[in-house]
């Protein structure tokens, strides 16, 4: 694909990736809005060996400390579905030592890798280890994560539920604030001499 793009001269080919987005805490001690840097990301028995680009990431970690955002670096766990209960999230920081979890990162780093671009994966904390997603609201979001058309009609029939989903719109905007703060920082960083 980059090949055909490079054809194209109104699409400059990308010199790197980084990917952001949100994710669920693993570790005790994040809360919403704190912010993730990859320092490898991983699937659930993958290797353990380094991913992103040591450049990147020293970046991310200045526009991070420039923006006053809380924020770790470490370990990211990619999973194939949502992890909606405390047990399961606290379990991946027991076992793979996952700071954060998230759906996409591992998938959009071994794209990168193949194609031979350097990487850094920043992801802001939507929901705590303690906090949980209840499965009946996940099967209101459709494969593309989009809300399915009927899910404001169940809403609306279960009270309990409707919390739910307010709680969870609470934190992932607090969360998307934070990420909007790291990117401005990080686009800053990239004008400057």
């Amino acid at each position: 694909m980059l090949d055909r793009l490079a054809d194209v001269e109104m699409f400059p080919l990308p010199t790197a990736v980084l990917v952001t987005g949100l994710s669920g805490a693993c570790a005790p001690d994040l809360r919403t809005g704190d912010v993730v840097v990859g320092d490898r990301v991983v699937v659930p028995g993958g290797p353990r060996d380094g991913d992103g680009d040591p450049e990147l990431r020293g970046r991310a970690v200045r526009a991070l400390d420039a923006a006053g955002l809380r924020y770790r670096v470490g370990p990211l766990l990619t999973v194939e579905e949502v992890l909606s209960t405390p047990a399961a999230k606290a379990a991946r920081w027991r076992e793979e030592g996952a700071l954060a979890v998230d759906m996409e990162s591992a998938h959009v780093v071994a794209w990168a890798r193949r194609v031979g671009l350097p990487t850094v994966t920043v992801r802001a904390i939507a929901d705590r280890v303690e906090d949980e997603v209840p499965p009946d609201l996940m099967d209101m979001v459709g494969a593309d994560g989009r809300t399915r058309p009927w899910a404001a009609v169940g809403l609306l029939a279960r009270p309990a539920l409707l919390g739910a989903a307010w709680r969870i719109g609470r934190r992932s905007h607090r969360a998307l604030e934070s990420l909007a703060g790291f990117l401005r920082a990080f686009l800053d960083s990239s004008s400057g001499p």
